[in-house]
């Protein structure tokens, strides 16, 4: 064959298996994910913007945590860990909430994950089949609607009440024998409501009850407001089968960049997870692990000095918020978010816009769910100066709809 008639034959085969490539799609879990008002939020963000959008702390992590981290490093603490997570942070995580809510936990009962965002898409992965509802108060954090999408099951949104607790009523209406998980946070985000006792009582006497498992996410723990009383799904250890307490440093502690969140459940559970979790992620961060074993053990009052800086800043922004005409603000009692409703005909992804032109950075209500229609969320993990200023621009904006 000659050089001519091999190229030409080599073009041939080519343009053949042109003619039979298929195009590759994304997977129908991911484009289930794109369709959500969450996964649409700018990246681009305008220059001099005032960020209230992102829920996450500007304190740095603090010194002594920053050091366990390095120690770990220069121990050689750099290679794979257990799939559970590090003894020595399991055991912290015990200590931790025997000090906080009087519990005795075993570290059979701990699985640490990457991130709190891993432990929902664990616990989704694990007990959700096709067909298989979980419960999502509306609204509630739009993760779990995701989460739940993501593998396969159906969510289930139920109405709050006007104040954002619990409406049992709305919620027996959408039990199902396919309920088989229930998401909800304490203290709430967006809404910045804590559960009382007798809320999550009743939630966990309902969960045992319809042989469905509820999950408290209580990655906000330690921030709670003006003598708010916090009750932990911890103690409730008659329901242990049936509940599970989710939880994370990344609030608590100023550690959203070191991705540690960790699961607490009746240990037959924790071997149930973790078999999807290590399939996933082998194990998370050890250094990362050691940080947060010293953020879990170690005295707590960092915390409580950036618990009532937030408190401060929180007072702010309720105060001036209370200054705008047309808004209406429920108290925020715990994490660092307000959720006020608006009275301007716009819905909330309009006045989300509206507002990032403005160069005022919010989440829209209905990012999660159907009921945050005419809401916004404005995180105040900022500083006071930049309160100030956001709060004004705020005004100027909304005063200007007239």
């Amino acid at each position: 064959m000659s050089c001519r008639d091999a190229i030409e034959t080599n073009r041939a085969g080519t343009i053949g298996v042109e003619r039979r490539r298929k195009v590759i799609e994304t997977s129908e879990r991911v484009k289930r994910l794109s369709g959500s008002e969450r996964s649409k939020r700018p990246i681009a963000i305008p220059k001099g913007a005032i960020r209230l959008d992102m829920g996450e702390p500007d304190f740095p992590t603090p010194t002594h945590i920053q050091e366990a981290a390095k120690r770990a490093v220069r121990d050689n603490r750099t290679h794979y860990g257990s799939a559970f997570g590090e003894p020595a942070l399991r055991e912290a995580i015990c200590l931790s909430l025997k000090r906080d809510y009087g519990v005795d936990p075993r570290p059979e009962n701990v699985l640490v994950t990457s991130g709190g965002i891993e432990a929902i898409h664990v616990i989704s992965a694990t007990y959700l089949n096709p067909g298989d509802e979980a419960l999502i108060p509306d609204p509630e954090y739009s993760a779990y609607a995701d989460s739940v999408a993501l593998f396969g099951g159906t969510p289930v949104s139920f109405p709050l009440k006007a104040d954002f607790h619990v409406d049992f009523d709305a919620l027996a209406e959408r039990l199902s024998p396919r309920t088989k998980l229930m998401f909800i946070s304490s203290p709430g985000n967006p809404t910045g409501r804590v559960l009382a006792e007798e809320e999550i009582r009743g939630l966990a006497r309902l969960a045992e009850k319809n042989d469905f498992l509820l999950v408290l996410d209580e990655a906000y723990h330690k921030l709670i407001f003006s003598g708010v009383r916090f009750f932990s799904i911890c103690r409730l250890e008659a329901f242990a089968e049936r509940t599970l307490l989710l939880n994370s440093f990344s609030k608590t502690y100023a550690m959203t960049g070191w991705r540690v969140g960790y699961m607490v459940a009746d240990a037959q559970r924790i071997k149930e997870m973790v078999v999807f979790h290590k399939a996933l992620t082998i194990c998370p961060n050890v250094p990362a692990q050691m940080a947060c074993a010293a953020a879990a053990a170690g005295s707590q009052e960092c915390v409580e000095t950036m618990r009532r800086e937030y408190e401060k800043r929180r007072d702010l922004v309720e105060q001036k918020l209370k200054q705008i005409k047309g808004l209406h603000t429920p108290p925020c009692e715990g994490a660092f978010y307000v959720f006020p409703r608006f009275e301007h005909p716009l819905t909330s992804q309009q006045m989300t816009e509206y507002l990032f032109d403005k160069g005022i950075l919010v989440r829209s209500g209905t990012e999660f769910g159907a009921r945050g229609q005419k809401h916004l969320r404005i995180c105040f993990a900022a500083s006071l100066e930049i309160l100030e200023e956001g709060m004004d621009r705020f005004k100027r904006a909304l005063d200007a709809l007239g």
